[in-house]
């Protein structure tokens, strides 16, 4: 039935719950996973706010040499934030093949939302894996919910896997519960 399985994993603690059920539904039909990692500034974003980068051209009255510094700063901050995400997404492929599932990966830049509709449909995915953490309050209402505009946008089916809200959400911290 689903033999194209797209999985949404970002840096929460609710991924491995989301791989997870990703991996039980391609092992119960025979599907492949596909695992995509958007990079935002919209997840918890490195040390150096992505603001600064591209607010640079509004900051006449910031010294040079500070700027150029800051995006030093934050052009290490990335590499490392990209890293991260290529490490937790090999992880998951090397757990999926580990088990007899055909997958692959990529990590891209841009809008979480649109960003997997779009690769959803360039993909042929016959559905969607993707958590929803349940925040509330001033995040989602200003952020939006990532979950909720792929379930209104999305080209196939969704399977919507409900993870819980934790405190602790560094990047680090997430490293630990995903490869525990």
């Amino acid at each position: 039935m689903f033999n194209k399985i797209l999985v949404a994993i970002d840096y929460s603690p609710g991924s491995k719950q989301v791989f997870d059920q990703a991996l039980s539904l391609a092992k119960a039909d025979q599907g492949n996973l596909i695992l995509l990692h958007v990079l935002s500034i919209e997840e918890d974003d490195p040390a150096i706010t992505p603001y600064l980068r591209q607010r640079k051209d509004h900051c006449i009255h910031v010294d040079s040499r500070i700027m150029r510094r800051a995006n030093e700063v934050y052009d290490q901050e990335w590499f490392a934030w990209k890293q991260q995400g290529i490490r937790i997404l090999r992880h998951f492929t090397e757990q999926a093949i580990a088990g007899g599932i055909s997958t692959e990966f990529s990590q891209i830049t841009g809008h979480p939302g649109s960003t997997i509709c779009e690769f959803a449909h360039s993909c042929h995915a016959n559905v969607i894996v993707i958590g929803r953490s349940g925040h509330s309050g001033l995040k989602e209402m200003f952020l939006g919910s990532v979950s909720n505009y792929v379930i209104h946008y999305a080209p196939c089916s969704i399977l919507l896997v409900h993870t819980p809200v934790l405190k602790s959400t560094s990047p680090q911290s997430i490293e630990k519960q995903i490869y525990a």
